[in-house]
């Protein structure tokens, strides 16, 4: 994860941190459907969305659902009555953290994978 994601986690700014952690998955979803489809990625903001456009089953999805509701809740604050930062607490932000480097590190292999493919042809 990046420096400021971790540095968010530190300092209890927990609901900025699981912002920063589904901003991370969705860009690298996004790289890999470029890398793949050899376009741009749609303009959308659901992980749920771009894992089944890429085809990646249910093991991203499932990684991923939490991050999706926690986004959501911070990016549009008044679908709830409670602010953001009292929807989430550093249990969620480290289960956000260890969720969003086991879904960049499947990425990364199939970024790998789909670089190996590419140099053997």
């Amino acid at each position: 994860m990046g420096h400021y994601t971790r540095k968010n986690f530190e300092i209890g700014l927990y609901d900025v941190c699981l912002f920063l952690c589904q901003q991370a998955v969705e860009k690298a979803l996004k790289a890999l459907y470029v890398k793949s489809r050899k376009k741009p990625p749609p303009r959308v903001h659901s992980l749920e969305r771009l894992i089944g456009l890429l085809d990646l089953g249910d093991k991203f999805r499932d990684l991923t659902l939490d991050l999706e509701d926690y986004y959501f809740t911070m990016r549009y604050p008044d679908i709830t009555e409670r602010l953001p930062f009292e929807l989430c607490d550093r249990a969620d932000a480290l289960d956000g953290l260890k969720r969003s480097k086991k879904i960049l590190d499947l990425i990364k292999r199939k970024l790998a994978g789909e670089l190996n493919r590419r140099a053997k042809i």
